[in-house]
């Protein structure tokens, strides 16, 4: 397309050089233009927008968007467009150059601090069990048919998800499932998506580092359902709420559209009755508005549940069989890395949790503990140059809930880690717990510090024997670890699988 018909209507500053340019793609990061491409220059400080810009050029980009008053050190010959914001430009761009790929097929936005990802993969599952293929974009990477599309971030910038969401409706597509971030609505990556559907699951701390207060990091998500969804192509775009949640109370108030309520109150309008909860799964009687059906799932805990109901909410109101639901709810086996299964030692469940902030960590440990018949063992740490203050909430949660909990690295990137760890540490002595001087596979409670996170791993597998729960937080599918300025391979899952071969050797 002409870059004329890509900016016409668009809120431009000014423009330096030829509209009439061809352009055959579209780049945020310089360092992977093309010749042909559209930069956009993002880097809030002026001197790296504009230098990002030059280097564009210099590999062939046929015009660049920078702020305005930002443009005056381009080369004379290039053209270059000046706006108020090239991040929000780029989405209108995207969604012209891809053809609004979002309005071929369902796309289902989920919100919320916790449960995102186990959302999108039961929404998949259900979809693909009524016949309807179905794509993920979210925390783990975009993906469709066994394709990986993208991996990056959680919410892609506007042309990546643009991109993506085109190529799965060319694939055959009916719906995408995608995580929709806090900052990513903050930074208007998805203003231009026409959503079907969004659900917010849940709110807790986090992001504070990057939010004023949490105030602020709820009116991101806020945004999703009262200016997003009012102007969907879809027209009936539809919100479900976890009406259990008192933020998603303050939602269910602020939409004024289609709405449904999920949980596990008598008063929403998607709920569960009959609900029993196994180490081995769960199962439940869900009750709409139009029929009530039973699930099965082998996910555990009220968490899932929840996931569980969010996800029947939004294919009930979409019109889904039952039937289909059910099945696609029994099939789902979860997302990579949250509350995973990992062969331990013999008679010792190990899992594998995402879980790195309060709230999240909370409601797993407070989810294995009734399935627990001896010791709940947690391997914790938080990561650097992040929000601190949630270093002794967490803390305190892990005294709380567990047994005993071995505090170590989690990325700990430019921090020392010894200190997070203390931070950690002050949360752990409020709950009541103390250090463990010696610690065996009789010891029944206190904690470790560890900071070496394969050596915390070893030490909980080591003590824990039958009927015990270990569970590693914090990192789930990641396969690093970010240590200084280095980024080292690392799986918790994978890291589990050898020190049990060892053990058992």
């Amino acid at each position: 397309m002409k870059l004329s018909q890509l900016i016409a209507g668009c809120e431009i500053g000014r423009i330096v050089g030829a509209t009439a340019v061809e352009v055959s793609g579209l780049a945020y990061d310089s360092r992977g233009v093309r010749p042909g491409d559209l930069f956009f220059a993002t880097a809030r400080d002026p001197a790296v927008a504009r230098r990002h810009a030059t280097q564009a050029l210099d590999r062939g980009a046929c015009a660049v968007v920078v702020r305005n008053g930002e443009g005056g050190g381009a080369r004379s010959a290039a053209t270059v467009v000046e706006c108020a914001s090239p991040r929000r430009l780029m989405g209108t761009v995207a969604s012209r150059f891809f053809a609004a790929p979002s309005r071929s097929l369902d796309l289902i936005g989920v919100t919320g601090t916790s449960g995102k990802t186990t959302t999108t993969y039961l929404l998949q599952s259900i979809w693909e069990a009524a016949g309807r293929p179905a794509g993920i974009i979210g925390t783990i990477g975009a993906f469709f048919n066994g394709q990986t599309l993208y991996r990056g971030l959680t919410t892609p910038e506007s042309a990546d998800f643009e991109a993506a969401l085109r190529t799965m409706t060319e694939a055959g597509a009916k719906a995408a499932m995608a995580e929709i971030s806090s900052i990513g609505l903050a930074e208007h990556r998805v203003d231009e998506l026409s959503f079907r559907a969004a659900v917010f699951t849940n709110l807790g701390r986090d992001h504070l580092d990057y939010h004023a207060s949490e105030e602020a990091y709820f009116a991101a998500k806020l945004r999703l359902f009262t200016e997003l969804l009012p102007r969907s192509a879809h027209g009936a775009a539809v919100a479900l709420v976890n009406g259990d949640d008192p933020w998603g109370r303050r939602v269910l108030e602020a939409v004024r559209g289609e709405r449904l309520s999920f949980g596990l109150g008598s008063d929403h309008d998607v709920r569960a009755v009959a609900q029993r909860y196994r180490a081995d799964g769960l199962t439940a009687t869900v009750v709409t508005p139009q029929a009530s059906f039973d699930v099965q799932s082998p996910l555990l805990g009220e968490i899932n549940l929840r996931n569980i109901l969010g996800a029947c909410a939004v294919a009930t109101a979409l019109g889904l069989a039952p039937a289909a639901i059910s099945e696609g709810v029994r099939r789902c086996a979860g997302a990579p890395g949250r509350l995973q299964a990992v062969d331990g030692p013999p008679g010792v469940k190990v899992l594998v949790d995402y879980a790195h902030k309060p709230d999240a960590l909370a409601a797993v440990l407070a989810t294995l503990r009734p399935l627990c018949s001896r010791r709940l063992i947690c391997v914790f740490g938080c990561g650097g140059d992040r929000d601190r203050g949630k270093r002794p909430l967490m803390g305190e949660i892990a005294g709380r809930l567990a047994d005993i909990t071995i505090v170590t690295n989690d990325n700990p990137r430019s921090e020392e880690p010894r200190n997070i760890i203390a931070e950690i540490e002050k949360g752990l002595v409020q709950s009541g717990r103390r250090p463990l001087a010696e610690w065996t596979a009789a010891s029944s409670c206190g904690y470790i510090v560890e900071a070496d996170r394969r050596a915390a791993i070893a030490i909980a597998l080591t003590i824990a024997r039958e009927g015990d729960i270990v569970v590693i937080a914090g990192k789930g599918h990641e396969d690093y670890q970010l240590i200084g300025n280095q980024r080292i391979a690392f799986d918790d899952r994978r890291v589990v699988e050898e020190l049990t071969a060892t053990i058992a050797g």
